[in-house]
């Protein structure tokens, strides 16, 4: 009889008294629970135990042999891992602002926009400029038109070559002055210096927008990287091109294996750490930039290697592991104190360096029951 079965007896009692009472004698109730809340408390007195004698009948047989459960050592494949947080960033990724001062006349963008490259997203309004070219173009006609007079007057040897080269001179300054206000137009507008998706206007129509004060964040999902700062203690074991597994915690079935594409030469004196980076694909735009991830690097690798489960392992009064091991005398099993060597942990798995064999029968259940020469059986 467990908890849930004790309530819903209850539950039925209290419902049948309340309803054969109309629900007026409430103190009758509340006694009549009272009652029964006892009544449960020796029911669970007496479950527990039975079942302290059903777990001593299952531990121990006719001969005192304890019940345990065996594992066969066998070499295997054992990988310690640190385990880093990253983030994932975005190679392309920018707040982008103007190179000029002016209002912002039009923005052609919203977010969440796909911009091409060199798209037109924000024109800043550009009426002084636009009359500047005007009055240019038309002084430059006439400066075109008296050099081409006085080139041919010179190409007859007719004239003086200082009109000549005061008409050519004139007429190249209107060139380029025409050149830079057309420059000076180009930056009023604001285009994708890359492809990708608009995330934030900052700005809106009208306002005032100057180089250095963004206007729109640009970023492009394509080309994604996890980086991650590594503690200097493993600054030996990771190298370039090592193996990697990224995962993240907001789609859990998405596992991504990559090598490291870069370590950092610096350790933070803040934190005494070195910076790694990873580049991931990200072919349906699951991934956002800061998004935070969880990464596995091989700090060592070892084949057929003995790996036992960390739980089994035990330190005596002088701090040596040992763990207990099936032995057979005279027909009878017994458990074996065994010590023991170990190397790196990771989960819950320990590399054994000394002290077991391949082949051997360890204890892995019910050993905290056996003790060095205890007898014991296994299914």
């Amino acid at each position: 009889m467990n908890k849930t079965i004790i309530i819903s007896i209850i539950t039925i009692i209290v419902f049948a008294v309340s309803c054969k009472n109309g629900g007026n004698d409430s103190e009758k109730i509340k006694k009549q629970i009272e009652a029964y809340e006892s009544e449960i408390i020796e029911i669970r007195s007496k479950i527990a135990d039975l079942q302290h004698q059903l777990d001593t009948m299952e531990t121990k047989d006719v001969g005192g042999a304890i019940l345990v459960g065996i594992e066969t050592i066998k070499p295997q494949h054992f990988v310690n891992y640190i385990d880093v947080v990253g983030n994932v960033e975005s190679d392309l990724q920018s707040l982008v602002s103007p190179e000029s001062n002016g209002q912002i006349e039009k923005v052609y963008v919203r977010e969440g926009d796909y911009v091409s490259s060199g798209q037109l997203m924000v024109s800043l309004k550009t009426d002084v400029t636009d009359k500047s070219i005007n009055e240019v173009e038309t002084s430059l006609d006439l400066a075109k038109t008296v050099y081409n007079k006085q080139k041919q007057l010179w190409d007859q040897k007719i004239g003086s070559e200082i009109q000549y080269l005061q008409a050519k001179n004139n007429y190249e300054s209107m060139q380029n002055r025409l050149a830079t206000l057309k420059a000076q137009l180009a930056m009023a507008q604001i285009k994708a210096p890359f492809d990708g998706y608009v995330e934030t206007i900052f700005q809106k129509e009208g306002e005032i927008a100057a180089p250095g004060r963004q206007v729109i964040e640009l970023v492009n999902l394509n080309s994604l990287k996890v980086t991650a700062d590594v503690s200097e203690s493993y600054v030996a074991n990771i190298h370039v091109g090592d193996s990697a597994i990224v995962t993240f915690s907001s789609f859990p079935n998405l596992i991504i294996k990559a090598p490291i594409s870069f370590v950092g030469s610096v350790i933070n004196p803040n934190n005494r750490t070195f910076r790694i980076q990873i580049d991931i694909p990200n072919k349906e735009k699951l991934l956002k930039p800061n998004l935070i991830t969880n990464i596995k690097l091989t700090e060592s690798d070892f084949q057929n290697s003995i790996v036992i489960p960390s739980i089994i392992i035990k330190n005596d009064a002088s701090g040596r592991k040992y763990i207990y091991v099936l032995s057979e005398n005279e027909s009878k099993y017994i458990a074996t104190k065994r010590y023991i060597s170990t190397g790196a942990s990771y989960g819950n798995k320990t590399l054994v360096v000394s002290g077991l064999n391949s082949d051997e029968q360890i204890i892995s259940q019910g050993y905290n029951l056996v003790k060095n020469g205890s007898q014991i059986r296994f299914k």
